[in-house]
Protein backbone atom coordinates (compact mmCIF):
# COMPACT_ATOMS: atom_id res chain seq x y z
CA UNK A 1 0.00 0.00 0.00
CA UNK A 2 1.37 3.16 -0.77
CA UNK A 3 1.58 5.77 1.69
CA UNK A 4 -0.28 9.10 1.73
CA UNK A 5 2.87 11.37 3.26
CA UNK A 6 5.13 14.27 1.82
CA UNK A 7 7.01 13.88 -0.92
CA UNK A 8 10.31 12.75 -0.13
CA UNK A 9 12.36 14.90 -2.46
CA UNK A 10 11.24 17.72 -5.12
CA UNK A 11 11.44 16.33 -8.11
CA UNK A 12 13.00 19.67 -9.61
CA UNK A 13 15.36 19.68 -6.79
CA UNK A 14 16.46 16.23 -7.53
CA UNK A 15 17.11 17.12 -11.35
CA UNK A 16 19.48 19.98 -9.95
CA UNK A 17 21.28 17.77 -7.78
CA UNK A 18 21.75 14.98 -9.94
CA UNK A 19 23.26 17.57 -12.77
CA UNK A 20 25.67 19.14 -10.48
CA UNK A 21 27.16 15.58 -10.54
CA UNK A 22 27.27 15.54 -14.28
CA UNK A 23 24.82 12.28 -14.31
CA UNK A 24 21.49 12.12 -15.93
CA UNK A 25 18.41 12.06 -13.53
CA UNK A 26 16.49 9.52 -15.69
CA UNK A 27 15.83 8.21 -18.65
CA UNK A 28 15.28 10.52 -21.23
CA UNK A 29 11.46 9.87 -21.26
CA UNK A 30 10.22 9.26 -17.95
CA UNK A 31 9.57 13.07 -17.13
CA UNK A 32 7.71 13.64 -20.45
CA UNK A 33 4.68 11.39 -18.45
CA UNK A 34 4.24 14.74 -16.20
CA UNK A 35 4.14 17.10 -19.41
CA UNK A 36 1.48 14.62 -21.34
CA UNK A 37 -0.35 14.33 -18.53
CA UNK A 38 -3.32 17.04 -18.40
CA UNK A 39 -3.17 19.90 -15.69
CA UNK A 40 -6.64 19.10 -15.25
CA UNK A 41 -8.78 16.66 -15.92
CA UNK A 42 -12.97 17.21 -14.73
CA UNK A 43 -12.48 18.28 -11.24
CA UNK A 44 -9.34 16.98 -10.46
CA UNK A 45 -6.37 19.34 -10.82
CA UNK A 46 -2.26 18.14 -10.41
CA UNK A 47 -1.00 18.89 -6.82
CA UNK A 48 2.59 20.52 -6.85
CA UNK A 49 5.18 18.83 -8.96
CA UNK A 50 5.82 15.31 -9.44
CA UNK A 51 8.20 13.75 -7.19
CA UNK A 52 11.53 11.42 -8.39
CA UNK A 53 12.09 7.73 -6.53
CA UNK A 54 14.76 5.34 -6.75
CA UNK A 55 16.08 2.69 -5.66
CA UNK A 56 18.18 4.26 -2.70
CA UNK A 57 14.81 6.14 -1.62
CA UNK A 58 11.52 3.97 -2.80
CA UNK A 59 11.18 2.15 0.51
CA UNK A 60 10.12 5.58 2.10
CA UNK A 61 7.62 6.27 -0.28
CA UNK A 62 6.24 2.37 -0.52
CA UNK A 63 5.15 1.14 3.08
CA UNK A 64 7.03 -2.25 2.89
CA UNK A 65 6.28 -3.22 -0.62
CA UNK A 66 10.08 -1.51 -2.33
CA UNK A 67 11.38 -5.45 -2.38
CA UNK A 68 8.94 -6.84 -5.02
CA UNK A 69 10.19 -3.69 -7.47
CA UNK A 70 13.96 -3.93 -6.14
CA UNK A 71 13.90 -7.58 -7.57
CA UNK A 72 12.53 -6.69 -10.83
CA UNK A 73 16.03 -3.84 -11.40
CA UNK A 74 13.27 -1.19 -10.46
CA UNK A 75 15.08 2.06 -11.82
CA UNK A 76 13.00 4.68 -10.70
CA UNK A 77 9.50 5.71 -10.67
CA UNK A 78 7.40 9.64 -11.30
CA UNK A 79 4.87 10.03 -8.82
CA UNK A 80 1.85 12.59 -9.72
CA UNK A 81 -1.26 13.56 -7.35
CA UNK A 82 -4.27 14.66 -8.77
CA UNK A 83 -6.53 16.34 -6.38
CA UNK A 84 -10.09 17.92 -6.29
CA UNK A 85 -11.72 20.68 -4.20
CA UNK A 86 -12.45 18.39 -1.04
CA UNK A 87 -8.92 17.22 -1.20
CA UNK A 88 -9.65 14.11 -2.44
CA UNK A 89 -6.64 12.52 -3.95
CA UNK A 90 -5.58 10.06 -7.34
CA UNK A 91 -2.05 9.07 -6.89
CA UNK A 92 -0.48 8.52 -10.87
CA UNK A 93 2.87 6.10 -9.60
CA UNK A 94 4.73 5.36 -13.21
CA UNK A 95 7.75 2.97 -12.24
CA UNK A 96 10.64 2.41 -15.05
CA UNK A 97 11.66 -1.54 -14.54
CA UNK A 98 14.29 -1.47 -17.57
CA UNK A 99 12.75 -3.91 -19.66
CA UNK A 100 9.58 -5.26 -20.95
CA UNK A 101 9.89 -8.54 -18.91
CA UNK A 102 10.63 -6.92 -15.57
CA UNK A 103 7.39 -4.67 -16.24
CA UNK A 104 5.58 -7.72 -16.59
CA UNK A 105 6.75 -9.19 -13.61
CA UNK A 106 5.95 -6.83 -11.35
CA UNK A 107 2.13 -6.74 -13.13
CA UNK A 108 1.55 -10.37 -12.97
CA UNK A 109 3.14 -10.64 -9.34
CA UNK A 110 -0.51 -9.84 -8.19
CA UNK A 111 -3.11 -9.85 -10.68
CA UNK A 112 -6.04 -12.24 -10.88
CA UNK A 113 -7.58 -11.78 -14.25
CA UNK A 114 -7.02 -11.61 -17.72
CA UNK A 115 -7.77 -8.00 -19.41
CA UNK A 116 -6.17 -5.55 -22.41
CA UNK A 117 -8.25 -2.80 -21.88
CA UNK A 118 -4.68 -0.60 -20.98
CA UNK A 119 -1.24 -1.42 -22.66
CA UNK A 120 -0.32 -4.86 -22.82
CA UNK A 121 -2.24 -6.18 -19.85
CA UNK A 122 -4.19 -4.93 -17.27
CA UNK A 123 -6.47 -5.15 -14.46
CA UNK A 124 -8.71 -3.08 -12.19
CA UNK A 125 -10.21 -3.14 -9.24
CA UNK A 126 -11.90 -1.19 -6.34
CA UNK A 127 -10.37 1.99 -7.99
CA UNK A 128 -6.97 0.54 -8.33
CA UNK A 129 -5.66 0.41 -11.97
CA UNK A 130 -2.55 -1.28 -13.14
CA UNK A 131 -1.16 -2.14 -16.42
CA UNK A 132 2.06 -2.88 -18.13
CA UNK A 133 3.60 -1.42 -21.10
CA UNK A 134 6.85 -1.43 -22.60
CA UNK A 135 9.28 -1.45 -19.94
CA UNK A 136 7.17 0.74 -17.93
CA UNK A 137 4.26 -0.93 -15.16
CA UNK A 138 1.75 2.21 -14.09
CA UNK A 139 -0.85 2.32 -10.84
CA UNK A 140 -3.04 4.57 -10.51
CA UNK A 141 -5.35 4.61 -7.39
CA UNK A 142 -8.53 6.61 -6.36
CA UNK A 143 -9.83 5.17 -2.89
CA UNK A 144 -12.88 5.01 -2.31
CA UNK A 145 -14.06 4.14 -5.52
CA UNK A 146 -16.99 5.91 -7.13
CA UNK A 147 -18.50 6.07 -10.84
CA UNK A 148 -16.72 9.84 -11.26
CA UNK A 149 -13.31 8.53 -10.06
CA UNK A 150 -13.33 5.50 -12.20
CA UNK A 151 -13.80 7.84 -15.20
CA UNK A 152 -11.08 10.13 -14.36
CA UNK A 153 -8.47 6.92 -13.57
CA UNK A 154 -9.32 5.88 -17.34
CA UNK A 155 -8.86 8.44 -18.76
CA UNK A 156 -5.60 8.93 -17.04
CA UNK A 157 -4.53 5.10 -17.51
CA UNK A 158 -5.25 5.88 -21.12
CA UNK A 159 -3.07 8.93 -21.33
CA UNK A 160 -0.18 7.37 -19.76
CA UNK A 161 -0.47 3.84 -22.11
CA UNK A 162 -0.81 6.45 -25.58
CA UNK A 163 2.29 8.11 -24.33
CA UNK A 164 4.29 4.96 -24.38
CA UNK A 165 4.42 4.61 -28.32
CA UNK A 166 6.21 1.36 -28.18
CA UNK A 167 5.66 -2.47 -26.21
CA UNK A 168 7.64 -4.85 -24.59
CA UNK A 169 9.03 -8.60 -24.78
CA UNK A 170 7.37 -10.95 -22.83
CA UNK A 171 10.11 -13.22 -20.77
CA UNK A 172 10.98 -15.61 -23.69
CA UNK A 173 10.90 -18.11 -20.72
CA UNK A 174 6.76 -17.91 -20.27
CA UNK A 175 7.21 -19.01 -24.11
CA UNK A 176 7.88 -22.55 -23.19
CA UNK A 177 5.29 -23.29 -21.04
CA UNK A 178 2.90 -25.38 -22.68
CA UNK A 179 -0.34 -23.64 -23.45
CA UNK A 180 -3.00 -26.55 -23.14
CA UNK A 181 -5.13 -26.22 -20.10
CA UNK A 182 -2.77 -23.40 -19.02
CA UNK A 183 -4.45 -20.64 -16.93
CA UNK A 184 -3.10 -17.61 -18.19
CA UNK A 185 -4.02 -15.14 -15.07
CA UNK A 186 -1.62 -17.88 -12.83
CA UNK A 187 1.80 -16.82 -15.15
CA UNK A 188 4.26 -15.41 -12.78
CA UNK A 189 7.81 -14.45 -13.89
CA UNK A 190 10.71 -14.02 -11.65
CA UNK A 191 14.20 -13.96 -10.87
CA UNK A 192 14.38 -14.23 -6.89
CA UNK A 193 12.83 -17.27 -5.15
CA UNK A 194 11.22 -15.98 -2.31
CA UNK A 195 8.84 -15.03 -5.04
CA UNK A 196 8.28 -18.79 -5.65
CA UNK A 197 7.46 -19.04 -2.22
CA UNK A 198 4.73 -16.31 -2.36
CA UNK A 199 3.16 -18.23 -5.35
CA UNK A 200 3.68 -21.57 -4.47
CA UNK A 201 5.49 -22.87 -1.12
CA UNK A 202 8.18 -24.76 -1.56
CA UNK A 203 11.12 -24.33 0.43
CA UNK A 204 13.01 -21.90 2.95
CA UNK A 205 15.96 -22.53 1.08
CA UNK A 206 17.02 -21.33 -2.20
CA UNK A 207 17.15 -25.14 -3.25
CA UNK A 208 17.12 -24.16 -6.93
CA UNK A 209 20.14 -21.17 -6.73
CA UNK A 210 17.45 -18.75 -8.22
CA UNK A 211 19.28 -15.54 -8.91
CA UNK A 212 19.34 -12.48 -11.27
CA UNK A 213 20.40 -14.78 -13.71
CA UNK A 214 17.95 -17.67 -13.63
CA UNK A 215 14.90 -16.37 -15.22
CA UNK A 216 12.02 -18.44 -14.17
CA UNK A 217 7.79 -19.06 -15.35
CA UNK A 218 5.43 -20.76 -13.15
CA UNK A 219 1.91 -21.12 -14.30
CA UNK A 220 -1.11 -23.48 -12.94
CA UNK A 221 -2.71 -26.34 -14.81
CA UNK A 222 -5.96 -27.09 -14.71
CA UNK A 223 -6.92 -30.76 -16.19
CA UNK A 224 -10.05 -33.08 -15.86
CA UNK A 225 -10.88 -31.25 -12.52
CA UNK A 226 -7.51 -31.67 -11.12
CA UNK A 227 -4.96 -28.12 -10.19
CA UNK A 228 -1.15 -28.64 -10.08
CA UNK A 229 1.99 -25.83 -11.37
CA UNK A 230 4.79 -26.26 -13.52
CA UNK A 231 8.26 -24.45 -12.45
CA UNK A 232 10.40 -23.50 -15.46
CA UNK A 233 14.10 -22.39 -14.59
CA UNK A 234 16.47 -21.54 -17.25
CA UNK A 235 20.31 -21.17 -16.16
CA UNK A 236 23.02 -20.05 -17.76
CA UNK A 237 24.76 -23.27 -18.57
CA UNK A 238 23.93 -26.68 -18.49
CA UNK A 239 25.99 -27.38 -14.76
CA UNK A 240 24.54 -24.98 -13.31
CA UNK A 241 21.19 -26.71 -14.17
CA UNK A 242 22.36 -29.93 -13.00
CA UNK A 243 23.87 -28.47 -9.75
CA UNK A 244 19.85 -26.99 -9.13
CA UNK A 245 18.15 -29.95 -9.96
CA UNK A 246 20.58 -32.50 -7.42
CA UNK A 247 20.30 -30.18 -4.97
CA UNK A 248 16.45 -29.92 -5.44
CA UNK A 249 16.04 -34.16 -5.65
CA UNK A 250 18.53 -34.47 -2.41
CA UNK A 251 16.46 -31.74 -0.65
CA UNK A 252 12.84 -32.22 -1.38
CA UNK A 253 12.52 -35.69 -3.44
CA UNK A 254 14.49 -38.13 -0.93
CA UNK A 255 17.25 -38.42 -3.57
CA UNK A 256 14.90 -40.15 -6.13
CA UNK A 257 16.29 -41.09 -9.37
CA UNK A 258 13.70 -41.06 -11.68
CA UNK A 259 12.99 -37.59 -10.05
CA UNK A 260 9.59 -38.49 -9.14
CA UNK A 261 8.29 -38.39 -5.81
CA UNK A 262 4.32 -38.70 -3.97
CA UNK A 263 3.68 -37.03 -1.03
CA UNK A 264 1.72 -37.66 2.06
CA UNK A 265 -1.24 -35.75 0.17
CA UNK A 266 -1.31 -38.61 -2.47
CA UNK A 267 -0.03 -35.75 -5.02
CA UNK A 268 3.37 -36.10 -7.05
CA UNK A 269 5.87 -34.11 -7.67
CA UNK A 270 8.81 -34.47 -10.63
CA UNK A 271 11.28 -32.84 -11.90
CA UNK A 272 13.44 -33.29 -15.22
CA UNK A 273 16.61 -31.20 -16.51
CA UNK A 274 16.89 -30.61 -20.06
CA UNK A 275 20.19 -29.34 -21.39
CA UNK A 276 20.05 -25.31 -18.98
CA UNK A 277 16.64 -26.10 -18.29
CA UNK A 278 15.01 -27.61 -14.99
CA UNK A 279 11.46 -28.37 -15.03
CA UNK A 280 9.75 -29.13 -12.41
CA UNK A 281 5.57 -29.95 -11.49
CA UNK A 282 4.46 -29.51 -8.12
CA UNK A 283 0.74 -31.39 -7.21
CA UNK A 284 0.65 -33.72 -10.32
CA UNK A 285 -2.64 -36.24 -9.65
CA UNK A 286 -0.34 -38.69 -11.17
CA UNK A 287 3.10 -39.26 -13.07
CA UNK A 288 1.40 -39.83 -16.87
CA UNK A 289 0.42 -36.24 -15.44
CA UNK A 290 3.72 -35.37 -14.97
CA UNK A 291 5.31 -37.03 -18.39
CA UNK A 292 3.04 -35.71 -20.39
CA UNK A 293 3.49 -32.00 -19.42
CA UNK A 294 7.17 -32.27 -19.70
CA UNK A 295 7.02 -33.75 -23.27
CA UNK A 296 4.99 -30.54 -24.29
CA UNK A 297 7.32 -28.04 -23.18
CA UNK A 298 8.68 -26.09 -25.81
CA UNK A 299 12.03 -25.64 -26.77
Amino acid sequence: MIKNHPPVAGFIFFILFMGSLGMTAMPDNIDEFYQKLPETIADWKKAGAPDLYTPENLSKYIDGGAELYLSYNFKNALSIKYKDAADNEIAVDIFDMGSGPDAFGVFAHSRESIDDRFGQGCEYAAGLLTFWKDRYYVSILAYPETAEKKEVVFKLGRTIAGAIKSEGALPPIIARLPAENLLPETVHYFHHYIWLNSFLFVSNENVLNIGNDTPAALGKYRQAGAAFFLLLVQYPDAAGAEAAGGQFRQKLLDGAADGLRRTKEGRWTGLQRRGNLVSIVFNAPDTPTVRAIFAKIKE
